[in-house]
């Protein structure tokens, strides 16, 4: 899962979701251990993923930049991408590059359980 900060705590509920309906979701907070470079971390874990979702940040927001590096990089491995608006503004999916099979979720108004269910389902992965 690709997040910036500022969507920590709506990731990470997400993440618990997702988990819950027994797959897997790598995090930089519980997996990368200490002293362990982050990007080999995240190579690796890229890697060996089944899909990446990822939360679209919000425009402006500080390292922004680094989720869509992420989602990059799972796309150029061949990775699906799932990403996911949490805000209050689904018609920010015009900003998402089309073109690339991307699914997209709008995360506002939508019970945390089926958001997970139906990436579950998009990614195929539990």
């Amino acid at each position: 899962m690709s997040y910036s900060r500022a969507d920590r705590p709506f990731a990470e509920r997400l993440g618990s979701r997702i988990r819950a309906l027994g797959a897997n979701v790598w995090s930089d907070e519980s997996d990368l251990r200490p002293g362990e470079s982050f990007e080999r971390a995240l190579r690796e874990a890229l890697e060996a993923s089944d899909g990446v979702v990822l939360v679209v940040p919000e425009p402006g927001t500080a390292h922004a930049n680094n989720a869509f590096f992420e989602a990059g990089a799972a796309r150029a491995l061949g990775k699906p991408i799932v990403a996911v608006i949490p805000g209050s503004e689904p018609r920010r999916v015009g900003e998402l590059p089309s073109g690339i099979g991307l699914s997209v979720f709008d995360g506002s108004g939508v019970a945390t359980e089926a958001l997970a269910e139906s990436i579950v389902t998009a990614l195929k992965v539990a």
